[in-house]
């Protein structure tokens, strides 16, 4: 074991030719390039890689050559021999240097160069070693991912610019419709009539939502591109929040919702007035809209220390999941971004809360629980910082200005004014119908709050409805929406409204609609999802349906109408295109309905063509076999032994009967004997004709009974069914069927076990049976040498099974299934009807049929039925059938 570990120790003894092999072969097989050069730059060595990148057929090819006899540029060169000097130069070496090269194909690559000083014994440099890899893919990577960040930071500060360019256009013509507005609504309000102020309110409502979104945008543009700035004034805080609050309690109150204010007595503190105003009405709103009618809203001030103090809205609502509570504060984002979210919103609010008070210096935290409410907390500064505290003092800093209603602004700013008659009416809470918001008093109200109006100038009483106006189903979770729609087409329809997809499909199967037009966002279940259950129902499909939507965009568009939506509506809308729509839908909706009408007429007598053919194809199968035997009794009198015992009579008479001698014995003999024979196979012959007449009698009969079932297509008469043994009628078809099985030369076997009896009726039974009959003999005429017809029957649990087998060509596993399809056929000439009308009575008697592969790799045809009941009794009129696959209903 010591002699073990002491060759282990010693390294092997290798000859001076040795160590340079294996020198070569490391550096050959080294996956760097690798080079080397002397003190003046001149290449001494290199490995294949390198090689093969200057375009040299060997290494050794490299050897007195410089950097400027190589392919690279003339820059690149002087560039190599510039670093390689200075490295030689200090002795030290330098790592991971980014270079470019060219190759000699042309070829541009990125370099990653570590180059190391070569030394002898006495520490002198006498050359440098180089190595390089490349890193082009890396490089080219980095460089598109650096371009597409400027790209992005570029659309990034272009869509703020447009949003701040579009937003500064739209203020200045919202306000010159809001403000004339309020101004008529104030001064005119008495001499309104109602219906012409609950419009006038309903786009006043709507135009100060419009101008918070527009400032909202405003603010997030400025914000982005960091050019918002803060108005730093020294404000009496608990004072303008609770005359902000004091101004937002009726409004919540009527949404029933409490709003408290609690806290500590701050003073006087210094902050962007428009900004803190804007995050207090912003989590208020979002307060309002996540909690439930009843839940209770706490707004508190409260010292943190010297330096700063703390703003907490908290609310009883419905809380959010922790995984969703890092997206809060992006942008453009909300919990809920589904099209059938329940809430509505653009997703900036809490973006803008975050952005303001970090202008502020301060900063935000939220804490929820789902299903227990939750908190916001912004802290802010209570004095502006640097240079901002010196500019709010110098403006009448809280050390010269003491607290008092000067510091504050008027109650109810126009941005409070603006935000409260931008709320929808109550009744939009998603949780349900909130109580009827109380007229407040004047004592109750800020200065700056909206004034009670008197009710204005009765309006006239509306017409009566007529009933037979077409019914419109109206369905939109914004009640502004509704109001506005009701108020276009009350006038020539009868109306019903839902807030949402799952309220309308209780509206819709209560009381079809003529036309539905419903919003698509909506939530619960959203306009999508409604029309596609309406457009997979059964009976409602036929309801046209409008989407309103405010996306514009072909994909959406395409979309809806790819879900079944009848028609596509995109907001903004008019007045007449509203009701030409409608109006579309409802003349659509007509030719529905007389559609319908006359497909169930066409239905009506397609089902007579259907009786007829399956009349055509009973007869048909009975006039075969009836004709069958009528060949068999016409070859049989053609075969008759009748002339040739009268030829052998004539023999025995010498040429003429009458003539012979009576006399004559052994003629007289001759003649009784034959005259026996005669009179036996006329008899014989007799009974055969008398048989093939009385099975010709039996198809007749069968005939006539086919015409007798199909009245039941055309006529409302009962469907007969009776107990029935499945042997019995099997044998009873072979009895009318057996002539043209004995003339295809089918040789049948017969395995008819006891089973219990089933309920059929007997006429389609026995048809059943003749079609598979006819099948399995067509399959075996002029095919095997020995052709055979297997009919067996067996028990099955509770379930008889009747199959007919043959040793024919048999049915292709594609057709399998086909063969039971109206009009299909394997054989040609035949009409595609048999297996088709087979199917659909095997259906009629609650059973099945199929095709298997025989036992010669024939056809195999079962027949499944279900047990008859023990109880007795089943003859006679049976329930009425249902129509089955390609009939029509029964008449």
């Amino acid at each position: 074991m010591s002699d073990l570990k002491t060759r282990k120790r010693t390294p092997p003894n290798l000859r001076e030719s040795q160590k340079e092999q294996l020198l070569r072969y490391i550096v050959s097989t080294f996956p760097y390039s690798i080079w080397w050069k002397d003190r003046d730059c001149v290449y001494i060595g290199t490995n294949e890689l390198n090689a093969r990148g200057a375009g040299l057929s060997r290494p050794d090819d490299i050897i007195g050559l410089t950097d400027h006899d190589l392919p690279w540029t003339a820059e690149e060169a002087e560039h190599y021999i510039r670093v390689d000097k200075a490295v030689m130069a200090s002795g030290e070496p330098l790592l991971n240097i980014e270079e470019t090269q060219r190759q000699a194909d042309g070829s541009h690559r990125y370099l990653l160069t570590c180059k190391v000083p070569l030394k002898d014994e006495d520490g002198e440099v006498f050359g440098i070693l180089g190595a390089w890899t490349d890193i082009t893919d890396r490089k080219l990577t980095e460089i598109a991912l650096e371009r597409a960040k400027d790209e992005a930071e570029r659309a990034n500060r272009a869509k703020s610019d447009f949003l701040a360019t579009v937003s500064h256009e739209l203020r200045t013509p919202l306000t010159l419709i809001l403000s004339p507005l309020e101004r008529l609504l104030e001064a005119q309000h008495g001499a309104l009539p109602r219906e012409v102020r609950g419009e006038l309110e309903l786009i006043r409502r709507n135009t100060a939502r419009l101008l918070n979104v527009v400032s909202d945008l405003l603010h997030f543009s400025k914000a982005e591109a960091a050019r918002m700035e803060v108005d730093w004034e020294p404000v009496d805080i608990n004072r303008f929040t609770s005359q902000m609050l004091d101004d937002i309690r009726p409004s919540a109150a009527g949404r029933g919702r409490t709003l408290a204010m609690t806290g500590d007595a701050l003073g006087v503190v210094s902050l962007d007035r428009y900004k803190y105003e804007r995050i207090l009405l912003n989590l208020i709103s979002n307060a309002l809209k996540f909690s439930h009618p009843g839940g209770h809203i706490e707004v508190a001030l409260r010292a943190l220390d010297d330096a700063s103090f703390e703003l907490c809205v908290r609310d009883e609502g419905i809380g959010i999941s922790g995984d969703d509570l890092g997206k809060l504060f992006s942008k453009f984002t909300q919990v809920d971004g589904s099209v059938k979210r329940r809430y509505e919103g653009t997703g900036l609010g809490l973006s803008l809360v975050k952005q303001f008070a970090e202008l502020m210096c301060g900063a935000v935290s939220i804490e929820s629980e789902l299903g227990e409410g939750t908190a916001v907390r912004v802290r802010l500064p209570r004095s502006a910082p640097g240079a901002a505290q010196e500019h709010a003092a110098g403006a009448g800093g809280p050390a010269e200005r003491p607290a008092g209603p000067d510091l504050t602004c008027a109650p109810s700013t126009a941005q409070t004014r603006r935000w409260l008659s931008s709320l929808p009416p109550s009744e939009a809470s998603p949780d349900g119908p909130a109580p009827e918001q109380p007229e407040p008093d004047a004592g109750d109200r800020g200065a700056g709050a909206l004034p009670s109006r008197p009710p204005g100038p009765p309006s006239a009483a509306p017409p009566p409805v007529r009933p037979d106006r077409p019914l419109l189903l109206l369905v939109d979770d914004n009640p502004d929406m509704r109001q506005f729609m009701r108020s276009l087409l009350a006038p020539g329809y009868r109306l019903m409204e839902a807030a949402n997809g799952l309220e309308a499909q209780r509206l819709i199967e209560r009381s079809p609609p003529h036309v539905i037009v419903s919003d698509v966002m909506m939530p619960q279940m959203s306009g999508i999802e409604l029309t596609a259950w309406l457009k997979g129902h059964p009976v409602l499909r036929h309801i046209p349906i409008v989407l309103v939507t405010a996306r514009a965009d072909d994909e959406a568009v395409a979309s809806g109408l790819d879900g079944g939506a009848d028609e596509y509506l995109v907001k903004p809308f008019s007045p007449r295109e509203l009701l030409a729509r409608v109006r579309s839908m409802v003349r659509l909706y007509d030719s529905y309905r007389q559609l319908g009408a006359e497909q169930a007429e066409i239905a009506r007598h397609s089902g007579m063509a259907q009786v007829a053919m399956d009349v055509l194809h009973s007869a048909g199968n009975t006039l075969n076999s009836a004709g069958i035997a009528v060949d068999l009794a016409r070859d049989r009198v053609a075969r008759s032994r009748l002339p040739r015992l009268k030829r052998a009579l004539v023999e025995l008479v010498g040429g003429d009967a009458g003539a012979a001698d009576p006399t004559d014995a052994s003629r007289g003999e001759s003649l009784r004997r034959y005259v026996e024979l005669a009179l036996v196979a006329v008899e014989q012959e007799q009974q055969e004709t008398a048989d093939d007449l009385g099975r010709m009698r039996a198809q007749l009969d069968v005939l006539r009974d086919a015409l007798r079932a199909q009245e039941r297509y055309a006529y409302r008469n009962a469907y007969r069914t009776e107990r029935l043994s499945v042997n019995e009628v099997i044998h009873e078809s072979l009895r009318a069927h057996g002539p043209a099985l004995v003339n295809a030369r089918a040789a049948v076997r017969l395995d008819l076990r006891p089973v219990d009896d089933v309920v059929a009726n007997r006429h389609d039974l026995l048809t059943i049976l003749y079609n598979l009959l006819d099948n399995a003999r067509a399959a075996v005429d002029g095919g095997p040498r020995e052709p055979w017809i297997a009919i067996s029957t067996w028990q099955d649990g509770a379930g008889v099974c009747c199959a007919v087998e043959d040793n024919g060509p048999g049915v292709p596993d594609t057709a399998r299934v086909q063969v039971f399809q109206y009009g299909f056929t394997t054989k040609e000439g035949a009409s595609g009807i048999g297996l088709h009308f087979s199917a659909n009575r095997m259906k009629t008697f609650g059973g099945s049929i199929r095709i298997e592969e025989g036992r010669e790799r024939g056809a195999r045809v079962v027949l499944a039925f279900a047990a008859a009941p023990a109880a007795a009794g089943l003859d006679g009129p049976g329930p009425a059938a249902a129509p089955l696959d390609g009939e029509a209903p029964a008449r």
